[in-house]
């Protein structure tokens, strides 16, 4: 380990990192999540990725990198840019967890790996609407109190508690439009931090982006660093994420159509939901990918037993995501 010093806005900040010289002209960078740190990235990955010398940094207010300064998201990304500006190496990849991937996009390098990123803002759940609430009147009442504050935010000095207000609820959709170098993302699919949804929508966004899911949740990476390194350098086939909004016409009310459409859409993996519309007919929108939302059109053309389908169409739908999918 070692420590680099870096000022930043007339701030000093010391920067913990480790080197892992794999004697290579390339550099690749693994930036953590939120509440984690190197090492957690380095036990993932360090068998990885052979092709490329490793860095693997704390970021400022986690592991061995302390901060007791507000700072922002983009903050964080021009300090990494000046470490690496001070070491007089040139990036080629970063490797951004969660709140590492939000980093990662603004950072300066030729590609960037998302795991599980962070920075697409999902509904919450009503037991969370409720904390938000009590904490704003308490706020109100100018009582301080951190008996509300999401687990993210424990044992966090008060600058960073500020900074973890300022940072969670960030839309990125703008900046993961605008991003036009090559990405490669990976999912966990049973993510319930940065919800597979988003996924989805990121992959859509991402103009040049490969996407694959892998089995877990938001640590999916731990124990399958070295499938992922096959998949970036090997497997060039990633999934093409559709949605579509598809109208079913004939005999398709009262025959469980749309128990068949939801079983159909469990087992072939398909997100989004289906109803019944006033003219008869069934509405669905499904979402996936491309040739498994073709299948999924070829058995809703064959229908339940009771069924009579009259036609099948569909269209394609963009800024439409879900988490599972739904009778309605």
């Amino acid at each position: 380990m070692a420590i680099r010093n870096i000022f930043y806005k007339d701030n000093e900040f010391d920067i913990s990192y480790v080197f892992q010289n794999n004697h290579s002209q390339k550099n690749i960078v693994f930036l953590h999540g939120w509440g984690s740190n190197k090492e957690l990235m380095q036990l993932a990955f360090k068998d990885t990725f052979k092709d490329y010398n490793h860095f693997y940094i704390d970021l400022p207010g986690f592991g061995n990198s302390p901060n007791d300064i507000i700072i922002s998201t983009f903050d964080y990304s021009k300090i990494i840019d000046l470490f690496f500006e001070s070491l007089d190496v040139s990036v080629d990849i970063i490797v951004g967890h969660s709140f590492g991937g939000k980093i990662a996009l603004l950072c300066k390098c030729d590609e960037i790996i998302l795991l599980g990123s962070a920075g697409i803002p999902t509904p919450k759940p009503l037991k969370i609407k409720i904390k938000i609430l009590l904490a704003k009147i308490l706020k109100n009442l100018k009582i301080k109190s951190r008996v509300l504050a999401s687990a993210d935010a424990n044992n966090l000095n008060d600058a960073m508690y500020e900074v973890f207000k300022q940072v969670v609820n960030e839309d990125f959709s703008d900046i993961y439009a605008r991003y036009d170098k090559k990405a490669t993302i990976f999912w966990g699919a049973d993510d319930k931090a940065t919800p597979l949804s988003s996924g989805y929508k990121i992959s859509t966004l991402l103009k040049n982006s490969r996407f694959f899911i892998f089995e877990g949740d938001h640590y999916f990476f731990l124990k399958q660093g070295r499938v992922i390194d096959k998949k970036y350098h090997y497997e060039g086939k990633s999934l093409n994420i559709k949605t579509i909004k598809i109208i079913i016409k004939g005999v398709v009310q009262g025959v469980g159509y749309r128990k068949f459409c939801k079983a159909i859409a469990d087992e072939l993996g398909i997100k989004g939901n289906v109803k019944n519309l006033s003219d008869g007919s069934v509405e669905a929108y499904a979402q996936g990918d491309e040739s498994v939302l073709n299948d999924f059109i070829k058995s809703l053309k064959m229908g339940p037993n009771r069924a009579q389908i009259q036609s099948v169409e569909f269209e394609d739908i963009v800024d439409m995501f879900f988490n599972d999918f739904e009778v309605l």
